[in-house]
């Protein structure tokens, strides 16, 4: 509906409080900063705060470490206690010491049974069984033929252990003395013996120790780094320090009210005080909301400029409803759309879209007479609402590809006409006479292109009915002139705004370029006019695939004809629906977009934390 309205607010506080008012400005998410150097533009007076952020990379390490033990690390929001730099220092290296001697230096994946043996291992103490001064330790699987033939071993030197079983695989880990143990090692080597590291420590009882600590530690680094993150928005003037950004106007109020009870001063500004580009946040009601998707993939519109949200919506829901007119697919579409965004609350836009165009795919279904493919079936009901011996529209009927050829051209020049009026609209707004009465898409261009389409009205529709408008009277104000005026437009701007009428490249250099600008210009407006034409054009192909369908279904028969139904409404619905949305997109951005909007606006993004 508009471009919400946005105020430049500033805050500052003394030294011991800008932690606090930094954190509560991040946690508003409200506010969208300007940088502290477009701070001191406003302010030469102050200065930047020059702090070295030593917090970035011990996060870094902790989420390194946490991935190495299998920690999911950050579920934490907030530290329980408060850390000097020393004590984060000791603990980040006596855990990253721990988890040096826990790994195997070999890059080893262990399956899950190699897992439960190490766990069943683990109960001994990994540490404990490395600590022995006499006595050696390995751990393996081995074949269940060879643990037999060590069974039969009467002179052992070594005591064995089973500590997991599979149909296959006996793990085992066996103990020798050091004497002992080089020989031992390779008579189980000779009986296929697969070894497995034992680990220095257990990682589990690693994760389990130090889980509590490393989340509370992390918590309070990132509380700190987004701090520091904070101080590049900050500038310090005297004993002050502030912070300064857009807030909606709607919310200013709210955003007061998250620094009750600590000291700071708030200062509320029109954004034309920031000195920057005010950032631009759409407001539309539930039903355009999606279709900002579209407005933001083309660009934003400058927070002074207008919201094209509402004609992108409405045109482009009118344009996908003809060209995919089917009342049963477009109920699929439409109940699908709007059950997943609007109910369940799935928040992607483009699922937004489709529950919207499904419903005027729905209209213009029932005014093909289109059911799923079904050609007939409407038939009854419209001879009984209108009156007509068949269908109200027989898109399949030859006599009906020119009219709605016709018909598709004469919309095409409709939306070109309102897209020329936006224009003008613009340019009012904008104070920019030039543009205003001599450009292509404003005056001179709106009576040109109206002198056109009553050209084609009077031949192809009204049958001459108009008289003969293409006489020399209605040539010159209507053709003649609007082109004087599109090949002059530039020094007739200079002269209305008061700068010279020479261009700047002399008159000889102008008039040729212009000559080459007025053919491009004729090639546009035909060019732009016949695109249109695609619009019947998927009327009728979306016709024939159905038409297939029913054919294919009629050949089948029985009940295969129910399953080629359905899958051929599936596919048409998947591949058809998805040529025809990039298509109506198309005509929003190539032949409406081009004639009156400009975007270049900046996304309102407000202070997020760094999880």
């Amino acid at each position: 509906m508009s471009i919400q309205k946005m105020k430049f607010v500033k805050t500052s506080t003394s030294r011991e409080n800008l932690d606090e008012m930094l954190l509560r400005a991040l946690d508003s998410k409200l506010l969208d900063p300007i940088s502290a150097d477009d701070m001191l533009r406003q302010d030469e007076e102050g200065r930047t705060i020059s702090e070295d952020n030593v917090y970035s990379d011990y996060i870094n390490n902790f989420k390194n470490m946490a991935h190495g033990i299998g920690l999911e690390i950050g579920r934490k929001k907030t530290s329980e206690n408060a850390y000097s730099l020393e004590e984060i220092e000791a603990f980040s290296k006596e855990l990253a010491n721990k988890l040096e001697l826990s790994s195997c230096g070999e890059d080893v994946v262990l399956t899950s049974d190699d897992q439960k043996a190490l766990d069943a291992l683990s109960e001994c103490g990994f540490e404990a069984l490395h600590d022995c001064r006499y006595i050696n330790f390995g751990l393996g699987r081995l074949p269940l033929e060879s643990y037999k033939k060590v069974e039969l071993l009467r002179d052992r030197k070594f005591d064995l252990c089973i500590l997991h079983s599979n149909a296959q695989y006996h793990w085992v880990v066996y103990a020798t003395s050091n004497t002992f143990f080089a020989e031992v090692r390779k008579l189980l080597l000779s009986l296929y013996l697969e070894e497995i590291r034992i680990p220095n420590i257990d990682v589990k009882k690693v994760k389990a120790d130090c889980e509590e600590k490393l989340e509370d530690i992390y918590a309070f680094c990132l509380k700190n780094d987004n701090i520091y993150r904070l101080y590049d928005y900050c500038i310090q003037k005297g004993d002050e320090y502030l912070i300064g950004g857009f807030v909606p106007e709607a919310k200013v109020s709210e955003y007061e009210k998250v620094f009750n009870g600590l000291d700071v001063k708030f200062e509320v500004d029109e954004p034309e005080e920031a000195g920057v580009k005010c950032p631009t946040l759409l407001k539309n009601n539930w039903f355009f909301k999606p279709f900002e998707m579209f407005v933001e993939m083309y660009s934003l519109p400058d927070y002074k400029d207008f919201d094209p949200t509402i004609f992108l919506g409405i045109t482009y829901c009118l344009i996908f409803g003809i060209m995919f007119g089917d009342l049963g697919q477009g109920a699929v579409l439409a109940i699908g759309g709007f059950v997943l965004y609007d109910v369940l609350h799935y928040k992607n836009k483009l699922i937004g879209i489709v529950g919207r165009v499904g419903v005027f795919s729905m209209i213009f279904g029932f005014l093909y007479g289109s059911v799923f493919g079904n050609e007939e079936v409407l038939t009854p009901v419209h001879q009984a609402l209108f009156g007509t011996e068949g269908k109200l529209v027989e898109v399949m009927d030859a006599e009906w590809t020119t009219r709605l050829l016709i018909g598709a051209v004469l919309i095409g020049m409709v939306l070109t006409l309102i897209s020329m009026l936006i224009n003008m609209y613009k340019n009012i707004r904008r104070k920019d006479l030039g543009q205003l009465l001599f450009s292509t898409n404003g005056v001179a261009g709106f009576i040109f292109y109206s002198y056109v389409v009553a050209v084609i009205l009077n031949m192809l529709v009204l049958n001459n009915s108009l008289g003969n408008i293409m006489s020399l009277p209605f040539i010159l104000p209507l053709v003649v002139v609007p082109f004087i005026c599109f090949f002059f437009e530039e020094p007739l701007g200079h002269l209305l705004s008061g700068k010279n009428l020479k261009p700047e490249e002399g008159w000889g250099a102008f008039i040729m370029q212009q000559i080459f600008e007025m053919i491009v210009v004729a090639l546009e407006y035909v060019a732009n006019t016949l695109s249109y034409l695609r619009i019947g054009g998927f009327i009728l192909s979306h016709a024939g695939l159905m038409l297939v369908v029913t054919v294919l279904m009629g050949m089948v028969g029985g009940a295969g004809s129910i399953i080629v139904m359905i899958f051929g409404n599936i596919l048409v619905m998947g591949l058809e629906g998805l040529i025809v949305g990039i298509q109506s997109l198309r005509l929003e951005y190539y032949e409406m977009f081009s004639r009156y909007y400009d975007g270049g606006g900046r996304k309102y993004e407000v202070l997020t934390s760094l999880e």
